[in-house]
């Protein structure tokens, strides 16, 4: 039992840290691939939607705000089955907004998974190659599409770009640890573009071109899954070239969504997160999801271990402050660039609470997970 408790704490430190540490030093490098023109007419934004009153002022607000010239961009709307004010919003919007291209358009369900069933049907409508992705509960910064311009006209061979994805926080616990894990992913995920390794990314910021979607085939073969438009894709992406593909590391480009308003609706959601996950080819991903789950599951069974004895004070307390010791340093790193002056008055409950989080999460992921009416295949 010794010899196991050591395994997951080390394991789980050194996967971990040298992914962090890969992604505080990441600096994109110029791809192997020939160039190509790096000419950029503009930019076709894809935002899939179903019941988001409530949201989608805020990103049209952002939206209007946008720094970047309104003929060179496209925003196309993929409603899927909204019952609510959805649609009167953006209506409205468009009318007010007539210098803007808007469109909206109803989803052709096609497969399991909405969001790929919309990506696949915007791109059909799409006036520019160069496509970028976000989520209808998002808030977009006014220099958005210009940071990803510049980095394709740095880097035109550009096969996908993931960008930065922030969550609001407020004066909650249960704000701070959804800040917290997304601050963490973020940090994995630019870690593992910088290794040549990618296999994380987020859909509610991520940019492709149409020529290269349609070159791997969208997401044949991967439409009979509910949820993974953003992991699939880049996997296929990555299986061309992972040098062409990059993490936009720019505060410009963090774009920023609102947390789930109770651990119920945390749970189902990650739950859903993992069952994508583990129907990917990547055994990065896997490998770092297990020694996740693995880590955490020790946190809360070491009690019991202790007073069974079969694992010594001494050698628990050990692994449980070499997990303490990366969990922070890994904050400490991410915050360096994700602005939140108030995680550390959060850490402790954090660290304590987010074990339960994570078993839970791999428990549930088990079972079929209900998302916005829906029963997710999985």
């Amino acid at each position: 039992m010794t010899f196991l408790a050591f395994f997951v704490g080390f394991g789980y430190a050194i996967i971990i840290l040298v992914l962090a540490m890969e992604a505080f030093t990441y600096k994109p490098e110029k791809p192997r691939k020939a160039p190509v023109s790096n000419h950029i007419s503009g930019f076709s934004i894809i935002v899939n939607f179903r019941n988001e009153q409530e949201r989608l002022p805020h990103l049209l607000d952002s939206i209007a705000k946008l720094n970047f010239a309104s003929n060179r961009m496209q925003f196309i709307f993929i409603n899927d089955d909204s019952t609510d004010r959805s649609m009167e919003i953006l209506t409205a919007f468009k009318a007010n907004h007539n210098h803007i291209d808007l469109v909206i358009y109803e989803r052709n369900v096609v497969s399991a998974s909405a969001k790929k069933d919309g990506i696949t049907q915007a791109l059909e409508h799409a006036k520019h190659d160069h496509i970028v992705t976000t989520d209808a509960d998002c808030v977009l910064p006014k220099n958005w599409l210009s940071t990803f311009e510049k980095h394709y006209k740095l880097f035109p061979s550009s096969l996908f770009v993931a960008a930065p994805v922030q969550i609001a926080t407020g004066n909650s616990i249960l704000e701070q640890v959804q800040a917290s894990e997304m601050v963490a992913l973020q940090l994995m995920t630019t870690g593992g573009f910088s290794i040549g390794q990618p296999f994380l990314c987020n859909g509610a910021n991520m940019s492709f071109t149409v020529s290269n979607f349609k070159e791997v085939g969208g997401y044949e073969g991967n439409d009979g899954i509910a949820s993974g438009d953003d992991i699939f894709l880049l996997e296929k992406l990555a299986a061309l070239d992972a040098s062409s593909c990059y993490y936009l590391k720019n505060e410009d480009a963090i774009v920023t969504t609102n947390p789930k308003s109770s651990w119920k609706e945390i749970i189902k959601q990650r739950a859903r997160w993992a069952q994508k996950g583990s129907k990917t080819k990547s055994l990065l991903n896997k490998l770092m999801s297990a020694q996740v789950f693995a880590a955490n599951l020790f946190v809360l069974i070491a009690p019991l271990l202790i007073y069974l004895d079969f694992l010594k004070f001494k050698i628990a307390m050990a692994v449980l402050a070499l997990k303490l010791f990366t969990d922070v340093l890994v904050l400490v790193i991410g915050y360096r660039f994700f602005e939140n002056n108030s995680w550390q008055w959060y850490v402790l409950p954090q660290l304590i609470i987010y074990p339960f989080v994570v078993v839970a999460v791999a428990v549930k992921s088990f079972t079929a997970v209900r998302w916005k009416g829906r029963v997710a295949q999985h």
